[in-house]
């Protein structure tokens, strides 16, 4: 193998400040290759469909928290709407910005950690390459996580070295910056700690003119500046209380809801410890940085950014590989000098064995991925051709026109492709408490284990929210078993039972889905316009 081209002496890049430009286009097609599979599949994961409805009912003029209700942070949904300004109204779009901007972006932070030299390049394609040859389902969807890791990655640019760590202006821009991250995905605060450690450490070798005490201090405060405006906006708009009670209170209950140590072990086992095969080449790296020629302080700061992502991937011990997503930078970052010295002056049979496994690994996943999800084997409820055909009955009907509709059972799908607005709060049924269903902990669903407390509230809420919003449509998944919701039939629950029963009446149904409609639409109206077609 020869070596890499130094982008420094390169002539392609004999402009310094030129140099970022051309590896981000590198990066871009790399990103699109190695992601080609989200150009073509509108949804790789559920989550994504509850996403983009969020993103919609905010540019609607909703409320989050208030109008739309889920544990995520409010910048998620802002990415979505951004995503979608630039690449049009669908999850296609959101893909494509993902793929085009989020993640070569990413990997530009990668390199800019070692300012484009030789080992940013190769750290930069070890995370384009890596974070794709995984389980597509979370990976290649745009998950919060990919989202958070844009502003972090750079985060941990600003503050790259020793000079910089002991700098209140650059310590508090990685604040800030995470703190962004923070209303992204929340887990991008467990890298606080360390780096504020770390500042001080910096500030107290250098003896700057902060002292060193000060830094941490600094950066929390600095962090804290997003969290306090996204709540002032919220203030404003009378939306403070839900935003703390869903984003807060809700998502706790949620992550420490108990699972059993059995289904935790298969968990790991299934997912954890395949990521830890796959991506051992990275750990190995970042154990043998000590030998690099990197500072001491750079070699903490390193070290410190896997260490405090680690615990992410344990948060209620469910083990989404998703969870693994924050992982992929620090690695890539702690591997980059190692894997440098793997090939210049020229490739090692090691090096040549790392390189051998990576293209291995995103070759196998690549084709994986694409038979999982064109192959036509519907492992993943997410292509279930159900959604479409619901919603195709549901645009037909007469009264379509101006409607809502409010979907019983987990599966926001059913809002995406018939584009319709929400009518109710509760589009995404996991995070709803008026069940017992606790998201990723399926002993409870099959009644082994103690479910989540319903919330006698939040009935009142749903209730209040069909009748205000008069939906016109009622989805039950119920009888389908979408997402094991057979366990949850609507006449298990009176007040939506009786509701029902008197305000709506069942029209069709769709793959065992039932279709009930408003009683006060009229009959004329609501034939569905191909049956009036046919008469």
């Amino acid at each position: 193998m020869t070596a890499l081209p130094d982008p420094v002496t390169s002539p392609a890049a004999a402009h310094r400040g030129f140099r970022p430009v051309l590896l981000l286009a590198c990066f871009i097609v790399i990103s699109a290759f190695t992601r080609w599979l989200s150009f073509v599949v509108p949804v790789l994961d559920i989550d994504e469909a509850a996403h983009i409805v969020g993103s919609w009912e905010m540019l609607r003029g909703g409320l989050l928290y208030t109008d739309f209700v889920n544990n995520k942070p409010p910048l998620l949904y802002v990415y979505y709407a951004v995503a979608q300004l630039f690449f049009g109204r669908s999850l296609i779009g959101v893909h494509a910005f993902t793929a085009l901007v989020t993640v070569p972006l990413t990997a530009l932070a990668v390199s800019a950690f070692f300012d484009h030299a030789r080992r940013g390049v190769i750290g930069g394609v070890t995370f384009l390459v890596f974070s794709a040859a995984f389980i597509g389902h979370d990976v290649l969807a745009s998950n919060a996580e990919i989202a958070m890791m844009l502003p972090a990655s750079w985060a941990f640019v600003v503050v790259r070295d020793e000079r910089r760590l002991s700098s209140w202006p650059h310590v508090a821009a990685c604040g800030v910056l995470l703190g962004a991250a923070v209303l992204t995905k929340y887990q991008a605060g467990m890298w606080l700690p360390g780096i504020a450690a770390l500042a001080a450490l910096a500030g107290w070798r250098r003896r700057g003119a902060v002292p060193a005490v000060a830094l941490p201090i600094v950066i929390a405060a600095a962090a804290a500046v997003p969290l306090i405006v996204t709540w002032a906006w919220f203030r404003a708009r009378g939306g403070d209380a839900m935003l703390i009670y869903w984003t807060v209170g809700n998502n706790i209950a949620y992550t420490t809801r108990a699972i059993l140590p059995s289904e935790a072990a298969d968990r790991f086992l299934s997912y954890a410890v395949p990521f830890a095969i796959v991506t051992a080449p990275l750990w190995w790296a970042a154990r043998r940085l000590r030998e690099s020629d990197e500072s001491a302080v750079r070699r903490a700061l390193m070290l410190t950014l896997v260490v405090f992502a680690i615990p992410a991937a344990f948060l209620g011990f469910r083990f989404y590989p998703h969870y693994f997503v924050q992982l992929y930078v620090p690695l890539a970052i702690a591997a980059a000098p190692w894997l440098e010295a793997q090939f210049v002056p020229r490739s090692t049979r090691t090096g040549r064995r790392v390189a051998g496994w990576a293209l291995a690994v995103l070759a196998g996943f690549m084709v994986a991925n694409a038979v999982l999800y064109l192959g036509g084997l519907r492992v993943y409820r997410e292509i279930d051709p159900v959604f479409r055909r619901v919603a195709a009955r549901l645009r037909a009907d007469g009264c379509a026109r101006g409607a809502t509709m409010f979907v019983w059972g987990y599966a926001p799908a059913f809002y995406y492709y018939a584009d319709l607005p929400i009518a109710s709060r509760f589009a995404v049924m996991a995070q709803s408490r008026l069940t017992g269903y606790v998201s990723g902990n399926l002993a409870s669903v099959r009644g082994e284990a103690e479910p989540d407390p319903i919330v006698p509230e939040h009935w009142d809420w749903l209730m209040g929210d069909l009748e205000r919003r008069r939906a016109t449509f009622v989805v039950d998944t119920a009888p389908a078993g979408i997402y094991r919701w057979d366990r949850y039939p609507i006449e298990r629950y009176p007040r939506l039972r009786d509701y029902l029963a008197e305000h709506y009446e069942a029209v069709d149904s769709v793959d065992a889905v039932r279709i009930y409609r408003r009683k006060s639409c009229s009959d004329d109206a609501s034939k569905p316009a191909s049956r009036k077609a046919s008469k």
